[in-house]
């Protein structure tokens, strides 16, 4: 049985995975992470000694699965850090109705369920401090009449984020880390980049290590719950849409 794991959901590639592995190499808490399918990260993840369970958010008897497994195998948690996302733009969803119903299935419904069911390993805890992070977004705040769908879903996460960091206090930090920029994906045009960049005071690709960064601090906080930590360099200082 696993003590004083981390959890993070959606750790096979990207953001998810390098905080995997930051957790592997610079804490001594043993990492339990889901995937919903099998990609290069995940082995890497399990070959450094990692607990990595496969789970469909929009699948119930898949999530009941999970937790399952969860509770077979881990002791008690440190933390949970819901990552896992689905991204989809207003014209995917105007194709494809039930992408709607997944973005909400995975941004608000999976995160519920994992936050209650996780609980009673958060509080048998022996760490003085535990913690839920969730991952939103940084556009929430904002106007974009392209991902309205998206961004509904994010903005209940950061909202049910601030609800159960009152309902868990004091024992159970509860935060959010919203992201702007981080790292563009490979195939982004140089056009649509330099927009990007544009858009943020500090115009800069920062690369994973900046929700890292995030995680570590709420983490080590002994005095910050309910708390949406903005991780877009400046972004609503100058956004126009």
């Amino acid at each position: 049985m696993l003590k004083e794991a981390v959890f993070i959901s959606g750790a096979g590639q990207r953001i998810g995975l390098y905080l995997a592995k930051q957790i592997l190499l610079q804490t001594d808490y043993p990492l339990v992470f889901t995937y919903r399918s099998n990609r290069p990260g995940v082995a890497e993840l399990q070959s450094m000694g990692a607990l990595g369970i496969q789970v469909d958010f929009n699948q119930p008897e898949s999530v009941a699965a999970c937790l399952s497994s969860i509770n077979q195998q881990v002791d008690s948690m440190r933390a949970v850090i819901h990552n896992a996302s689905t991204w989809a733009d207003d014209k995917a969803v105007a194709e494809e109705a039930s992408l709607f119903s997944e973005m909400f299935k995975v941004h608000v419904e999976a995160p519920y369920q994992l936050n209650m069911a996780l609980k009673p390993l958060l509080d048998k805890s022996t760490s003085p401090l535990k913690d839920i992070i969730a991952i939103t977004d940084s556009s929430i705040d904002l106007a974009n009449d392209e991902h309205i769908a998206y961004l509904a879903t994010k903005s209940a996460l950061d909202n049910m984020t601030k609800n159960f960091a009152k309902k868990f206090a004091p024992h159970i930090k509860v935060n959010s880390i919203a992201p702007g920029l981080i790292m563009f994906n490979k195939h982004d045009a140089e056009a649509y980049k330099k927009k990007r960049l544009a858009q943020s005071a500090i115009p800069v690709e920062p690369g994973e290590e900046v929700v890292w960064q995030a995680v570590s601090y709420l983490m080590n906080s002994t005095y910050s719950t309910g708390v949406r930590l903005p991780l877009d360099g400046g972004k609503l200082l100058i956004y126009k849409g």
